[in-house]
């Protein structure tokens, strides 16, 4: 009885193998140039935060600037483009409709943009106000649709004051 138990054990987990490693998680590559006044960017960073996967990934980002990264379809990512002495921009992607038809997944396997960063000194005082960008794609014909938000807020004068103390 026991070998007949052992057996089917044996044969549920190889099925089980099986079918994990044929269920390939389709990927969406997020790519392009991030600028900032046609300086070297070897100081710049860009932060990938996956939200499903709860985890935060760096993306290689070459001296020009250019960076790449895949994100898994379904999940919601937010972007961080970090450069010192520029304003950071964040730009949220969300994947969920991504590849839901033929024509989707032709046009949507490589999503590309380009970031450019602006001085601190230009907007003193100031951030974004949320996300300068948004990419998501619409249900059922996985069209991708982006929108994008430059307003800028003041910063509270108190943070303001502890980055001068920080910096001195």
């Amino acid at each position: 009885m026991s070998n007949v138990l052992a057996a089917i054990l044996s044969f549920m987990g190889i099925a089980c193998f099986a079918l994990a490693a044929s269920a390939e998680v389709d990927m969406v590559t997020i790519q392009g140039q991030l600028r900032a006044d046609d300086l070297p960017l070897t100081d710049a960073v860009v932060v990938v935060e996956v939200k499903t996967d709860e985890v935060c990934l760096r993306s290689e980002l070459s001296v020009d600037g250019r960076f790449k990264f895949a994100v898994p379809v379904g999940a919601k990512a937010r972007l961080f483009f970090i450069k010192p002495g520029y304003l950071t921009k964040e730009v949220e992607v969300d994947t969920k409709n991504a590849l839901t038809t033929d024509e989707a997944r032709k046009f949507n396997k490589k999503v590309k943009f380009d970031v450019v960063l602006e001085e601190e000194l230009l907007h003193v005082g100031e951030t974004y106000f949320g996300p300068v960008g948004q990419i998501h794609f619409v249900n059922g014909t996985g069209l991708m649709r982006v929108t994008h938000d430059g307003r800028m807020k003041r910063l509270d004068p108190t943070s303001l004051q502890a980055n001068a103390v920080r910096k001195d």
